[in-house]
């Protein structure tokens, strides 16, 4: 379940799934980038919270995913970063969906817009923390952050077709009506990692375009400003 918290007075967003770690979304309190200004003070602030310095990407809506190494605290053209124990990252959104996977000690955040959804980046980070970190599905925990919702995200066809192929089951995410195409990209890739044989999953009930707007929404605002995900280990 999510809830609110506080970092130095500002809002932001957990998940009791992964209470054992520091973890959140930040709201419009507390933004780490924007295109139109400079936001390195907030960032100084949540490192100062953290104890640590923090790595961050610039993604390119792939399926990339880079394992953070220590003193490297920028990563070009990826949409996921790897974290083990004594790192910290984060990674900005406007209505992509934010994914913080953890297991046993091992967690990471992943970038999944629709093009990385498509290209199924959240079947790849589970298949990567099963092969190469010897974890098993059915321990990984995942948190899907606040992302744009179904009813504000219609698509065109060739889009829906593609993340249509991504599952086998399409109960939830796809809605298709008088011509038009909706996709929830949160339920497609909580789909996604329930076919991995992930199980515990906690999915974010906010969108980012409607309701009560406490995170921005590039589709609708075109704004440069971002929400990010936060993951310390």
């Amino acid at each position: 379940m999510f809830y609110f918290s506080f970092v130095d007075g500002r809002k932001v967003l957990k998940s009791d799934l992964l209470g054992e770690i520091e973890h959140f979304f930040t709201t419009r309190d507390l933004c780490l980038f924007a295109k139109e200004a400079d936001m390195s003070d907030n960032r100084k602030l949540v490192e100062d919270y953290l104890g640590m310095k923090m790595a961050t990407n610039q993604p390119i809506h792939g399926n990339h995913i880079e394992k953070v190494i220590n003193d490297q605290f920028f990563y070009d053209n990826t949409d996921g970063l790897f974290l083990e124990k004594g790192q910290a990252a984060f990674m900005n959104f406007g209505d992509c969906v934010p994914i913080i996977l953890y297991s046993n000690g091992v967690g990471g955040i992943i970038h999944a817009g629709w093009r990385g959804t498509a290209s199924d980046i959240a079947k790849i980070a589970i298949q990567k923390l099963v092969n190469e970190y010897h974890q098993k599905a059915q321990n990984i925990k995942a948190v899907i952050g606040p992302a744009i919702c179904m009813n504000c995200y219609e698509v065109g066809t060739g889009v829906y077709e593609q993340l249509f192929k991504t599952v086998a089951d399409h109960s939830n995410g796809f809605l298709a009506e008088n011509g038009k195409y909706f996709v929830g990209l949160k339920d497609i890739n909580k789909q996604q990692l329930k076919e991995c044989g992930v199980e515990q999953i906690d999915v974010c009930p906010y969108c980012t375009a409607c309701g009560e707007k406490l995170f921005y929404s590039y589709r609708f605002e075109k704004t440069g400003y971002r929400h990010s995900a936060v993951l310390k280990l």
